[in-house]
């Protein structure tokens, strides 16, 4: 009898850590095809689902302050889908991409551990092997294998996906420095690795825009209001607006489309950089003055298109997946009728599902940066700042990017929020 219990104990031991393991190597695989991100979920879904442990598993996700807001949305869009005609082929993807936060609590129910640091490890490791894909592929030294597709070729949002991922890589292995105060050499030259990668190779504005952002929350983290401190501040804003005036008034590229730079004209790196800024400041200038955009500047269109169609019905939207049928007979003959999203997820949410939507949106993430402050005072401290970095890089691509409509980010982002915040419930975040 008693030669039993050790093995019994083992095995289960063995089940419920299983699920961790696997969780602290996802990060790994969003770097490659979007298909081995779903094949992890699978196997980390099957492996949560038979670990057992069942009663503090739904008590753990019941106690997440994110449950309540995460089950409002669910039902504003329920109630949405029955008010609304649904699209013949658009709807039941597109109210499944609403329920995305459901798979965020498998992952929160999860115990606590070393397995955490581990995951954060794996992160900096996937980073500086993407940073590797890109130098190679810059030599022209890179497999052409479809696991290395997205750093050959332009493929969207995968692509958009790896410069975020950089991003916020970069920043994570700055605060870990700051917090760790160790290993100097080595993580400065894997900080450094990785931030070339990103503005050499990635060349994505939105990426680029998103690190200085993190590193901005890192600076205010010790900001004390010394009037060292609002001196520097305001020379930054002060220089800020002096080079955007002067990025206004330089000729314009030859070219704004990132494609035609590198291909067409031979640009690498820095320089693309350098022409997709000063084409940033043009579109924005040229469309207030004209309302015409170019190719890469199309968004600003989308965004004037989508928010004309959600003042016709703020309140109860115009229901879940009518936004492509109806945004295509809105912008008939103009450059973003092809587009199949808006390209922002606030307008979205607020087109399809009215203002409650949006509403339910922003209280999920304004519910994040709650418990990231609730954290800096509890066990978790030193995961605090780690979610609140993520929960600002998901509000500020969301600006850019359809971050929760397109699985390839939403499930990239829910697996990098539950490594800092499993294990954290109401009752131990205060």
């Amino acid at each position: 009898m008693t030669a039993t219990i050790p093995v019994h104990n083992a095995q289960t031991d063995w089940q419920q850590t299983l699920p961790q393991q696997i969780l602290s190597w996802l990060p790994v695989t969003l770097f490659f095809q979007v298909g081995l991100m779903y094949a992890g979920l699978v196997l980390f879904l099957l492996s949560w689902a038979f670990s057992g442990d069942w009663k503090n598993k739904i008590s753990q996700i019941r106690s997440s302050a994110l449950f309540v807001p995460v089950l409002a949305l669910s039902v504003v869009s329920i109630l949405i889908g029955l008010i609304h005609p649904r699209p013949e082929g658009e709807f039941a993807a597109a109210f499944s991409h609403y329920q995305s936060y459901w798979l965020l609590f498998p992952m929160l129910s999860l115990r606590g551990g070393a397995w955490q640091n581990q995951a954060v490890k794996n992160f900096f490791f996937g980073a500086i092997l993407a940073a590797t894909l890109f130098y190679l592929n810059a030599l022209g030294a890179l497999p052409a294998i479809k696991l290395f597709k997205s750093y050959v070729v332009y493929e969207g949002n995968k692509s958009i996906l790896l410069g975020l991922l950089l991003a916020i890589a970069a920043a994570w292995m700055l605060h870990e420095w700051r917090l760790r105060k160790n290993q100097h050499v080595w993580r400065a030259l894997a900080f450094i690795y990785v931030l070339l990668a990103l503005v050499l190779c990635a060349k994505s504005r939105t990426a680029s825009l998103l690190f200085i952002l993190l590193c901005g929350v890192l600076v205010c983290r010790n900001f004390r209001f010394r009037w060292w401190q609002v001196l520097a501040s305001g020379a930054v804003l002060t220089a800020l607006i002096f080079a955007i005036n002067y990025i206004a008034h330089l000729p314009s590229p030859v070219t704004c489309l990132a494609k035609q730079m590198h291909d067409v004209h031979q640009m690498h790196g820095a320089e693309i950089m350098k022409n997709r800024a000063i084409c940033t400041v043009h579109q924005v200038r040229d469309f207030g003055q004209t309302k015409q955009v170019s190719e890469d500047g199309m968004r600003l269109e989308l965004y004037m298109n989508t928010w004309q169609m959600i003042t016709a019905s703020p309140w109860i939207g115009h229901g879940i997946g009518n936004w492509l049928p109806m945004y295509q007979q809105k912008a008939q003959g103009q450059i973003s009728e092809k587009m199949t999203t808006p390209h922002n997820d606030y307008l979205l949410y607020w087109f399809e599902l009215g203002l409650g939507g949006l509403v339910a949106l922003l209280a999920i993430w304004l519910t994040q940066l709650r418990i990231a402050f609730r954290m800096v005072n509890s066990e978790h401290s030193e995961r605090a700042m780690l979610v609140s970095m993520l929960t600002l890089s998901m509000m500020f691509a969301a600006c850019f990017n359809a971050i929760l409509r397109d699985g390839v980010f939403a499930f990239a982002m829910l697996i990098l929020l539950a490594i800092p915040m499993a294990s954290v419930s109401r009752t131990n975040s205060k």
